[in-house]
Order: structure tokens, then sequence, then C-alpha cells
């Protein structure tokens, strides 16, 4: 059975902006999955959200572009969010009060009900308050 982490955009992001207050955290968040034999599975929203807070809120749009270039050239393992996951991405959005939990966030956590994940790559709490698990800040 694949070992498998879900990958949120913050950590993707973290993992691109050197001066990210979790950058050093994510690398080595990254570096113990991978050491570990997880596979870090991103959905595709994921992708699209981290390129754009790169370029948009952060203001590194050549970090953003670096993303989207890794991205076309097959570097990331990536779920392609379906109808199903989509509509309990949804269901899971209703639910949630926190301006701060986006859609997004519901789409994450799905895949990870979907895909049979053990943890998601992301430094937000909502997800453990949601019933995952972080990955390991080891």
């Amino acid at each position: 059975m694949k070992r498998i982490a879900i990958g949120d955009a913050d950590g993707l992001v973290a993992l691109a902006d050197e001066k990210d207050a979790n950058h050093d955290k994510a690398q080595k968040i990254s570096k113990w999955l991978l050491s570990n034999g997880y596979e870090v599975i991103f959905p595709n929203t994921a992708i699209l959200e981290a390129i754009t807070a790169l370029k948009r809120a952060k203001n590194l749009p050549r970090k953003a572009h670096l993303i989207n270039r890794q991205y076309q050239a097959g570097a990331f393992l990536v779920e392609f969010i379906n109808e199903t996951i989509q509509n309990r991405a949804s269901q899971r959005f209703e639910k949630t009060v926190s301006k701060k939990n986006t859609i997004f966030d519901a789409i994450v956590a799905e895949t990870v009900v979907e895909l049979e994940a053990e943890y998601v790559f992301s430094f937000d709490n909502w997800y453990t308050k949601e019933g995952f698990h972080l990955a390991p800040q080891k």
C-alpha cells in the first residue's frame, strides 16, 4: 500500500519562498516525507492556489512562474479534482465558520479522504480540528 500525504498550498508556498515563516519547517517535513517513502500528492487546485498566492499576495511572480513551470514539467504528483471530491468539499465548506478556511482547504481535506492519505502537508491547524493529521515536523 502506498504511503500518501496530500499537499496544501501553504506547504508549497513555504517551500518556494525562502522568507516564508515556515520555509525551514517545510523543507524538514518534505525531506522526512520523502525519506519515509511518502508520495506527496497535490490537488490541482492547491497548485493553482499556491501560484496565485505567490504572485498576488506575496508579490513573488518569479516564484509563481517557477511553480508553474515545475507543474508543466511534471514535477508534482497531481490529483485532478473530480465531481465527487468537489461536491463533498462543498458540503464540508458549508460547515466552516472561520473566514480563514476556504473551499480550497475543504478540497484538500476531501482529497485526503478520497485517496486515504495519512497526512496533510500543511501548517493549517484546521485540518487537525477536522480529524486529519498534519505531516510531522521532524
